[in-house]
């Protein structure tokens, strides 16, 4: 479970926000506190690129012999696609966007899968090949992107929010 992040309240650091008794002090600390704010909803994404790239492919690790067998013995490309290993690879891993998008893909799953595409390609072709990178569906990327939004959404805090939420 990710920790929350807890962010304070900036209210001062945007004229559409800042209350009347704004002054250039309150206005540099509440400034300099969003950018505090913001490195750490960085860090949080990070996090999240550095542990998908630790888990990236571990289907190919977990299921070794399945794979090396798959691998190994002859198959059309369509044929090793229906066999079993290749299934549970995609399905388990999030990062295969268009043969199994996830529900909530996130950005992450996007930069997976392009890391993943241009270091297949430049690794086994000695170039990046584009027709592994085109998506199926290009929604995928608006998708991916509110699904990220409410990955942080949920777990951002606002320490003194009752003052975002009092009264006029």
């Amino acid at each position: 479970m990710t920790s929350k992040i807890i962010i304070k309240n900036t209210e001062y650091a945007d004229s559409r926000t800042a209350p009347e008794d704004i002054t250039k002090e309150k206005l540099y600390d509440a400034t300099e506190e969003h950018i505090k704010d913001v490195q750490k909803g960085m860090d949080f994404f990070a996090g999240k690129l550095h542990e998908a790239g630790l888990k990236h492919d571990f289907t190919k690790i977990s299921y070794f012999d399945e794979y090396a067998e798959d691998v190994l013995s002859e198959h059309t490309d369509d044929e090793f696609k229906k066999r079993p290993w290749y299934q549970r690879h995609i399905y388990a891993e999030r990062h295969h966007l268009n043969a199994d998008c996830p529900l909530d893909v996130t950005l992450i799953d996007v930069f997976e899968m392009i890391s993943d595409c241009v270091m297949a390609g430049k690794g086994r072709f000695g170039r990046v090949t584009p027709e592994y990178l085109n998506l199926s569906d290009p929604s995928i990327l608006i998708r991916a992107y509110y699904n990220t939004v409410k990955m942080l959404d949920d777990i951002v805090e606002v320490s003194n929010a009752e003052d975002l939420n009092k009264e006029e």
